[in-house]
Protein backbone atom coordinates (compact mmCIF):
# COMPACT_ATOMS: atom_id res chain seq x y z
CA UNK A 1 0.00 0.00 0.00
CA UNK A 2 1.22 3.41 -0.37
CA UNK A 3 0.51 4.42 2.74
CA UNK A 4 3.00 1.73 4.33
CA UNK A 5 5.54 2.29 1.49
CA UNK A 6 5.45 6.79 2.52
CA UNK A 7 5.50 5.48 6.15
CA UNK A 8 8.78 3.16 5.43
CA UNK A 9 10.22 6.13 4.03
CA UNK A 10 9.41 8.60 6.71
CA UNK A 11 9.77 6.40 9.67
CA UNK A 12 11.99 3.40 8.33
CA UNK A 13 11.90 -0.03 10.64
CA UNK A 14 14.66 -0.54 13.29
CA UNK A 15 15.42 -4.16 14.49
CA UNK A 16 14.30 -3.92 18.42
CA UNK A 17 17.61 -5.64 18.74
CA UNK A 18 20.47 -4.22 16.97
CA UNK A 19 19.04 -1.53 15.39
CA UNK A 20 19.77 -2.37 11.91
CA UNK A 21 16.62 -0.91 9.26
CA UNK A 22 14.87 -3.39 7.83
CA UNK A 23 12.07 -4.87 10.34
CA UNK A 24 11.27 -4.77 13.68
CA UNK A 25 13.60 -7.93 14.42
CA UNK A 26 16.05 -8.83 12.12
CA UNK A 27 17.05 -12.72 10.96
CA UNK A 28 20.35 -12.26 13.59
CA UNK A 29 18.23 -11.15 16.68
CA UNK A 30 15.29 -13.29 15.67
CA UNK A 31 17.64 -16.01 17.29
CA UNK A 32 16.94 -14.51 20.75
CA UNK A 33 13.45 -14.69 20.69
CA UNK A 34 12.63 -18.11 22.47
CA UNK A 35 10.47 -20.31 21.74
CA UNK A 36 7.97 -21.79 24.62
CA UNK A 37 6.67 -25.15 25.18
CA UNK A 38 3.42 -25.91 23.85
CA UNK A 39 0.61 -25.67 26.86
CA UNK A 40 -2.84 -27.71 26.30
CA UNK A 41 -5.29 -24.76 24.87
CA UNK A 42 -2.75 -22.60 24.35
CA UNK A 43 -0.63 -21.20 21.27
CA UNK A 44 1.70 -18.60 22.77
CA UNK A 45 4.78 -17.98 19.52
CA UNK A 46 7.20 -16.78 22.13
CA UNK A 47 8.60 -16.08 25.81
CA UNK A 48 7.82 -12.74 26.99
CA UNK A 49 11.29 -11.73 27.63
CA UNK A 50 14.05 -9.50 25.91
CA UNK A 51 13.32 -8.37 22.37
CA UNK A 52 9.69 -9.59 22.09
CA UNK A 53 8.96 -7.89 26.03
CA UNK A 54 10.12 -4.90 24.33
CA UNK A 55 7.88 -4.92 21.91
CA UNK A 56 4.37 -5.27 22.99
CA UNK A 57 5.79 -2.51 25.45
CA UNK A 58 6.23 -0.65 22.33
CA UNK A 59 2.66 -1.87 20.84
CA UNK A 60 0.90 -1.07 24.11
CA UNK A 61 2.46 2.14 25.08
CA UNK A 62 3.26 3.86 22.09
CA UNK A 63 0.64 2.58 19.22
CA UNK A 64 3.37 1.25 17.38
CA UNK A 65 0.63 -1.80 16.53
CA UNK A 66 2.10 -2.34 12.96
CA UNK A 67 4.59 -4.22 14.95
CA UNK A 68 2.02 -6.79 14.93
CA UNK A 69 1.83 -8.03 11.55
CA UNK A 70 5.18 -8.88 11.53
CA UNK A 71 5.25 -10.42 15.01
CA UNK A 72 1.95 -12.81 13.54
CA UNK A 73 3.52 -13.23 10.07
CA UNK A 74 6.67 -14.71 11.68
CA UNK A 75 5.71 -18.32 12.97
CA UNK A 76 3.22 -20.68 11.11
CA UNK A 77 -0.01 -21.93 13.41
CA UNK A 78 -2.94 -23.38 12.50
CA UNK A 79 -6.27 -23.90 14.25
CA UNK A 80 -9.47 -25.94 13.80
CA UNK A 81 -11.20 -25.34 10.35
CA UNK A 82 -14.08 -24.77 11.45
CA UNK A 83 -13.01 -22.36 14.56
CA UNK A 84 -13.83 -18.94 15.02
CA UNK A 85 -11.94 -15.55 16.29
CA UNK A 86 -12.84 -13.15 18.69
CA UNK A 87 -10.35 -11.61 21.39
CA UNK A 88 -10.06 -10.28 25.57
CA UNK A 89 -12.14 -7.05 25.20
CA UNK A 90 -10.89 -3.67 26.79
CA UNK A 91 -13.35 -1.93 29.21
CA UNK A 92 -14.79 1.14 26.75
CA UNK A 93 -13.34 3.54 28.81
CA UNK A 94 -9.52 2.42 28.23
CA UNK A 95 -9.78 1.74 24.87
CA UNK A 96 -10.78 5.28 24.64
CA UNK A 97 -7.85 6.35 26.02
CA UNK A 98 -5.45 4.64 24.14
CA UNK A 99 -7.17 4.29 20.95
CA UNK A 100 -7.19 0.73 19.91
CA UNK A 101 -7.24 -2.69 21.69
CA UNK A 102 -3.81 -4.59 20.82
CA UNK A 103 -5.77 -7.85 21.51
CA UNK A 104 -8.67 -7.02 18.42
CA UNK A 105 -5.73 -5.90 16.46
CA UNK A 106 -3.94 -9.10 16.56
CA UNK A 107 -7.22 -10.79 16.15
CA UNK A 108 -7.50 -8.96 12.89
CA UNK A 109 -3.78 -9.99 11.42
CA UNK A 110 -4.91 -14.16 12.34
CA UNK A 111 -7.97 -13.45 10.60
CA UNK A 112 -6.02 -12.50 7.59
CA UNK A 113 -3.02 -15.03 7.28
CA UNK A 114 -5.53 -17.54 8.87
CA UNK A 115 -8.54 -16.99 6.37
CA UNK A 116 -11.07 -17.14 9.72
CA UNK A 117 -14.06 -15.02 10.79
CA UNK A 118 -13.47 -12.45 13.35
CA UNK A 119 -16.39 -11.92 15.93
CA UNK A 120 -16.62 -9.38 18.96
CA UNK A 121 -17.92 -12.21 21.29
CA UNK A 122 -17.06 -10.09 24.70
CA UNK A 123 -17.41 -6.79 26.57
CA UNK A 124 -15.73 -6.11 29.70
CA UNK A 125 -18.22 -4.82 31.91
CA UNK A 126 -16.27 -3.33 34.54
CA UNK A 127 -13.07 -1.66 34.95
CA UNK A 128 -9.87 -3.36 36.80
CA UNK A 129 -6.16 -2.20 37.62
CA UNK A 130 -3.40 -3.55 35.08
CA UNK A 131 -2.77 -6.57 35.63
CA UNK A 132 0.95 -6.43 35.38
CA UNK A 133 1.28 -3.79 38.55
CA UNK A 134 -0.31 -6.80 40.95
CA UNK A 135 1.33 -9.63 42.52
CA UNK A 136 -0.43 -12.85 41.72
CA UNK A 137 -2.71 -13.39 44.47
CA UNK A 138 -4.37 -10.10 43.20
CA UNK A 139 -3.97 -10.85 39.62
CA UNK A 140 -5.96 -14.30 39.79
CA UNK A 141 -8.98 -12.19 41.19
CA UNK A 142 -8.87 -9.07 39.82
CA UNK A 143 -10.52 -10.31 36.54
CA UNK A 144 -13.62 -12.06 38.19
CA UNK A 145 -16.78 -10.95 37.31
CA UNK A 146 -15.29 -8.40 34.58
CA UNK A 147 -16.80 -9.94 31.33
CA UNK A 148 -20.18 -10.44 29.50
CA UNK A 149 -20.70 -12.33 26.55
CA UNK A 150 -22.13 -9.81 23.91
CA UNK A 151 -25.61 -9.88 22.93
CA UNK A 152 -26.63 -12.02 25.26
CA UNK A 153 -30.06 -10.42 25.51
CA UNK A 154 -31.22 -12.96 24.42
CA UNK A 155 -28.49 -15.36 23.56
CA UNK A 156 -29.74 -16.77 20.09
CA UNK A 157 -27.90 -13.31 18.95
CA UNK A 158 -24.58 -14.62 19.72
CA UNK A 159 -25.56 -18.18 18.92
CA UNK A 160 -26.28 -16.77 15.96
CA UNK A 161 -23.17 -15.86 14.92
CA UNK A 162 -21.32 -19.00 15.85
CA UNK A 163 -24.07 -20.97 14.05
CA UNK A 164 -21.74 -24.13 12.67
CA UNK A 165 -18.78 -23.08 14.55
CA UNK A 166 -17.54 -25.54 17.08
CA UNK A 167 -14.59 -23.77 19.00
CA UNK A 168 -13.53 -20.47 19.57
CA UNK A 169 -10.12 -19.00 19.07
CA UNK A 170 -9.68 -16.33 22.40
CA UNK A 171 -6.77 -13.85 21.25
CA UNK A 172 -4.68 -11.80 23.95
CA UNK A 173 -1.42 -10.03 23.90
CA UNK A 174 0.56 -12.30 26.64
CA UNK A 175 -0.46 -14.86 29.29
CA UNK A 176 0.79 -14.24 32.40
CA UNK A 177 -1.33 -15.79 35.41
CA UNK A 178 -4.04 -16.90 32.67
CA UNK A 179 -6.89 -15.42 34.56
CA UNK A 180 -8.04 -13.28 32.37
CA UNK A 181 -7.91 -16.10 29.42
CA UNK A 182 -9.85 -18.51 32.13
CA UNK A 183 -12.77 -15.82 32.99
CA UNK A 184 -13.50 -15.12 29.42
CA UNK A 185 -13.33 -18.51 28.82
CA UNK A 186 -15.55 -19.17 31.43
CA UNK A 187 -18.05 -16.56 30.11
CA UNK A 188 -17.85 -18.01 26.49
CA UNK A 189 -18.64 -21.67 27.67
CA UNK A 190 -22.01 -20.45 29.32
CA UNK A 191 -22.99 -18.63 26.08
CA UNK A 192 -22.76 -21.99 24.52
CA UNK A 193 -19.17 -21.76 23.23
CA UNK A 194 -18.01 -25.87 23.17
CA UNK A 195 -14.03 -25.40 22.99
CA UNK A 196 -12.54 -22.49 23.28
CA UNK A 197 -8.53 -22.11 22.61
CA UNK A 198 -6.46 -19.24 23.55
CA UNK A 199 -3.92 -17.71 21.44
CA UNK A 200 -1.20 -15.01 22.56
CA UNK A 201 2.19 -13.34 20.83
CA UNK A 202 4.37 -14.44 24.26
CA UNK A 203 3.50 -16.00 28.16
CA UNK A 204 5.63 -16.05 31.03
CA UNK A 205 7.19 -19.35 31.59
Amino acid sequence: MIKDLILDILFPKKCAGCGKESSYVCKKCEMYMLDVPEAIGLTALWEYNGIVKQLIHRIKFNGEYDIIKELVNKKDFDVAENAIITYVPMHIKKQRKRGFNQAEIIAKEISKKLDKPVVKMLEKIKQTKDQASLNKEARLKNPKGCFSAVETRPLKKLRSLIRGRVSVLLVDDVYTSGATMQECSKVLHKAGIEKVWGFVIARTV
